[in-house]
Order: structure tokens, then sequence, then C-alpha cells
């Protein structure tokens, strides 16, 4: 197995291993090890089914299942696997959308972080893939909260956001007319890395609405220097898909997006999470 990084600010390839057989608890630490130093992962070269994508999260932590949702996204036909398989694509079958987030660009956001128990890492894997756009972006969340000034850190090291998901790909969510049907949790803007120890800041912009405690026009100034991590390209690396790709990214300590991509090309990821814990300073 070996492993190479991607960039400075995180992400490591990792090649000449096959998930689909059995891993020797070593090959599971090192693999684990990796995570965890560069938080996001790619293994090339796989050729796996659902059942095989589930035992590599059994491995990694727990696979975990999303749940009943508060409100049903409108276009998401997947539930395999008790909700624990999801499907990322723009792809139909006689009419019917055959997973979710179809076309188009996705904002920076950190999975799961709309629910008391956010997921500790997403695991995606690449099925069909565009021939130009659609990379993943990541922003290291860490080096983010590194950046702040220590002023900016000891204004927000007590307060807490709201963060809400009413299933758009872009834009912030209107809390005026109301949040009770949407997933929704509030949760430290400054989290710690339960196994590394590492600050990192947990705000997005498609997910985080509000700091709490604070009227909304401070809390909207807030959010708009938080958010500011978006254009430090320092922090900041992406990955251009590729057929049999499988990708694990920590949702502690990185935040996500996806380019534009054209709407005519197919694009199908498989989405497993694997359990998270609470999320604490």
């Amino acid at each position: 197995m070996n492993i190479t990084p991607i960039s400075k600010a995180g992400g490591a390839f990792i090649t000449n291993v096959d998930l689909r057989m059995a891993l020797s608890p070593e090959t599971v630490a090192q693999i684990h090890d990796a995570f965890l130093e560069y938080s996001v992962i790619v293994i090339r070269d796989q050729e796996l089914d659902a059942k095989d994508q589930i035992k590599f999260c059994d491995a990694m932590g727990g696979t975990a299942t999303r749940g009943k949702p508060a409100a049903q996204r409108a276009n998401d036909a997947d539930n395999a696997y008790n909700g624990a398989v999801h499907m990322v694509t723009n792809l139909t079958e006689d009419g019917k959308p055959l997973g979710s987030f179809g076309d188009g660009e996705v904002w920076f956001h950190h999975d799961g972080s709309f629910k008391e128990v956010p997921y500790a890492a997403t695991v995606l894997y690449g099925m069909a893939v565009t021939s130009v756009g659609g990379e993943t972006v990541f922003a290291n969340m860490c080096m983010a909260y590194n950046r702040l000034s220590n002023q900016l850190k000891q204004q927000i090291k007590d307060l807490k956001g709201l963060n809400i998901y009413d299933y758009a790909s872009t834009g912030r969510v209107d809390l005026h007319r109301g949040i009770s049907n949407f997933n929704h949790w509030v949760h430290p803007l400054v989290i710690r890395h339960p196994e590394t120890g590492r600050k990192a800041l947990y705000v997005s912009p498609l997910m985080t609405a509000r700091v709490e405690g604070l009227t909304d026009k401070a809390s909207d100034a807030l959010l708009k220097e938080l958010f500011r991590f978006q254009e430090d390209e320092e922090i900041i690396f992406q990955h251009k898909w590729q057929k049999g790709d499988l990708v694990m990214m920590d949702n502690r300590s990185v935040t996500h997006a996806r380019k534009d991509f054209p709407p005519g090309e197919p694009r199908m990821l498989r989405r497993t999470m694997i359990k998270g814990v609470p999320v604490n300073t």
C-alpha cells in the first residue's frame, strides 16, 4: 500500500490495496492513521459493490444510517440498506431520480452538521463520473481556525451556531419561514477533533444559518467573516473524480463543496457514512 499526499492543505492518494479483500488489522490501522493525518483519503482503482463499501465503513468506525428525515427531499428515491446507502446522482429511471443532489454546484458544508450527533466521515464511491467539472473541493477547517486572529478566536470560543438543512444545494436558509420541518441542531462554532485534539472551525455557508445569542445583524456579520475561509486558496484542495475512486472525508476537520458540471453527462457516487460522536469544544 502506497500513500501519496495531495497538497499541503490535506488529502492523500492510497494505492495498491483491494478493499474487496479482508483487511488485516495492520492495514486498517494504516488507512485510519492516514485518514486522521490527511483528513481526506482517495483509494483508487476499486471495484466495489454496496456491501464492500459498508464493510469498509464498519472497519473504519461503523456504518451510520441516515434515519428518517424531518422533511423528505422531494426527489430522493434511494433508501437502500435501511438508509445506509445513498446515491448522489443526476441519473433517472422511468423519469424518477435515482438519488439526489443531481446537477450543478453545491456550496461548502459539513455532512450531518444539522444532526445532534454529526457523521464522523463521509465515504463516496465513484460509479460514473463526468469528463469535466464535478470536482469535490475541500477546505481544511483546522487551518481555517488557526488563521483567525486571536481577537476573533476569543470572540467565538463560547458561541454556537444553528445548523439547518432545507435540501437545497446553494443558498442560505430563510429562517423567517420557519424551520420546524427541517433537520436542525445547534453546535459550537469551534470544535475539538475527538481523535486528534485539533481545533477546527465548524461553520459552513450552506448549513450554518445563525449564531445563537446575537442579533440578526451581528450574526450575519460574524458569519460573513468566518465564511471567508472559502477565499483562502492555501487551505483548499480538490479531487477530480475517476471511476473506481473511493473517497473518505473527515467531517470534523474539513468541509466540502462541489463544482458545476455539464448537466447532460451522467454522474453517480454511492455514499455511505461513518458513525460519529457529539462534537464539543
